[in-house]
């Protein structure tokens, strides 16, 4: 995105708003995730996001399921350690593709509920990552 300009930027992201309100009925705002979270840092990609009614969400926790040779269990294994390691509050990122890593979703639930963790919407947390901590 930091590759774009202002324009494209606004372009892009009033694409990918109507694309979710189109097929999921809901508005994504004020939660972007940048891709591969590129231009975090960059505060005139902050700034544009802030006035298209966004805020970027970085996470704590990654698995790359979206690799080729990812296998449900290790992206269960990869992320039950990760939200245990960083403890309250750990925003996980996972993608809708492969189809394998939504497969794995029903035992790593499982799994984190059985060590203790509670789920809960980005929006019940009382901070979020932004990718500068």
């Amino acid at each position: 995105m930091p590759l774009l300009s202002a324009k494209g930027f606004e372009i892009d992201v009033g694409d990918a708003e109507r694309a979710i309100c189109n097929t999921l009925g809901i508005d994504p705002k004020p939660w972007f995730r940048l891709p591969f979270g590129t231009g975090f840092d960059q505060p005139a990609i902050r700034r544009r996001l802030d006035a298209l009614g966004y805020r970027h969400v970085h996470w704590h926790v990654t698995a790359d399921e979206w690799k080729p040779t990812a296998t449900a269990r290790q992206v269960e294994d990869d992320i039950v350690a990760g939200v245990i390691a960083r403890g309250d509050g750990a925003v996980v990122l996972l993608h809708t593709w492969p189809r394998m890593a939504v497969g794995a979703l029903g035992g790593l639930v499982e799994r984190l509920r059985q060590s203790g963790a509670e789920l809960v919407r980005l929006d019940e947390l009382e901070t979020w990552p932004s990718g500068e901590e």
